[in-house]
């Protein structure tokens, strides 16, 4: 039975904290109780809004899912054709602290389970994402940015590929982030040129 949520901004920062809690920790170490203390009530105020661990952690996906696209919604805003593909892409990358808690998050699920399929996971935004971007690539042939006939479902597959290699070496690798984001800068940078240049002349 579902419960009634008696003040939805306390329910937001519980998802919030346990958020927090599995990009640290991952899923199986984030308890009830931890993120009781990482948000600063008792037990009891958590188990109010959930009915237990598993209904929070599709919360912590589902939140993790909308923060993601809302980066993109904000970076791409009133932008089309391949300015707003790139922006589109380059949201997604880990290049924040944001943005990078949203990568831990995906791999953590994802490690803990690899190959299950979950409402709000990576598999879930990729296919939201990739829709996007594939109307961006197809307004870019409209505007002639980009030629007639050019394959989009293999540039939407290219894409995907370099921004999941892009999360996962941000996921595995701490320490050298900063180069990360040099790397992947110049990598999308370097890409979105050569898509750029092959526009009907």
């Amino acid at each position: 039975m579902a419960r009634r949520v008696r003040d939805p901004r306390s329910r937001d920062q519980l998802v919030d904290a346990a958020w927090r809690l599995v990009a640290r920790l991952g899923p199986a170490s984030t308890t009830l109780r931890a993120v009781a203390a990482e948000a600063g009530v008792t037990t009891g105020s958590v188990t109010h809004y959930f009915e237990d661990k598993a209904e929070l952690m599709a919360a912590v996906l589902r939140h993790n899912g909308d923060v993601a696209t809302e980066r993109v919604v904000q970076a791409v805003g009133a932008k089309r054709g391949l300015a707003a593909a790139k922006q589109a892409t380059l949201a997604l990358l880990p290049l924040d602290d944001v943005r990078f808690r949203c990568w831990q998050v995906w791999l953590a699920f994802w490690s803990q389970a690899p190959g299950q399929v979950r409402e709000g996971g990576f598999l879930d935004g990729y296919r939201e994402w990739s829709g996007k971007v594939a109307a961006y690539l197809a307004e870019a042939v409209e505007d002639g940015e980009l030629p007639a006939g050019l394959d989009l479902r293999h540039e939407i597959n290219v894409l995907g590929a370099l921004v999941a290699g892009t999360g996962l070496l941000a996921g595995s690798d701490e320490a050298g982030r900063a180069q990360l984001r040099r790397r992947a800068r110049r990598v999308f940078g370097e890409h979105f040129e050569a898509l750029a240049a092959r526009k009907v002349s």
